[in-house]
């Protein structure tokens, strides 16, 4: 319907002159994005982070201190690689999961949405609710700081890889 009214009222008054339209590239990874602003941060999560930190934000200030730290068990984190044409593997625990991701942006937080390789042939509404959702809390350097999928009140902490 949106494609029938752009047929009959925008594409015409687009061919006149000085009505020209103006496509922003997108620089940066294949990756899709919901905004031009999400693709370059998604750029910024290509390569490997490996969980380093982990626990449960007590007092909420999205800042995990060390008293608030879980001990991770050896062989129990989950590492995550970003790869630049949208491609990722999340992995640890003896599992490896193949999948696709794309950062959004969702009431005012970019979050990464991973959708795994095995639910693509679902319908785009179900894929969207089975994805797993990583909101992030900072991205600085080679610090990553998220909110798993889930557990709103934990907090995970990721170093990239060399």
């Amino acid at each position: 319907m949106k494609i029938l009214l752009f047929l009959l009222f925008g594409g015409p008054l687009s061919l006149l002159p000085g009505n020209k339209i103006h496509e922003k590239p997108i620089e940066g990874p294949s990756i899709s994005s919901s905004t031009h602003d999400d693709a370059i941060f998604a750029n910024e999560l290509v390569g490997q982070w490996k969980k380093i930190a982990g626990g449960e934000d007590a007092n909420k200030n999205r800042v995990l201190e060390e008293s608030e730290k879980m001990k991770l068990e050896p062989g129990a984190q989950d590492n995550l690689h970003f790869f630049s044409d949208g491609k990722c593997k999340v992995f640890g625990m003896d599992m490896e999961l193949k999948a696709t991701y794309t950062v959004k942006t969702v009431n005012g937080k970019k979050t990464i949405f991973i959708y795994a390789d095995d639910d693509a042939d679902l319908p785009k509404e179900d894929r969207e609710t089975s994805a797993l959702k990583f909101e992030i809390v900072s991205l600085q350097g080679d610090k990553l700081v998220v909110i798993p999928p889930t557990f709103n009140f934990l907090l995970g902490v990721y170093s990239r890889s060399k």
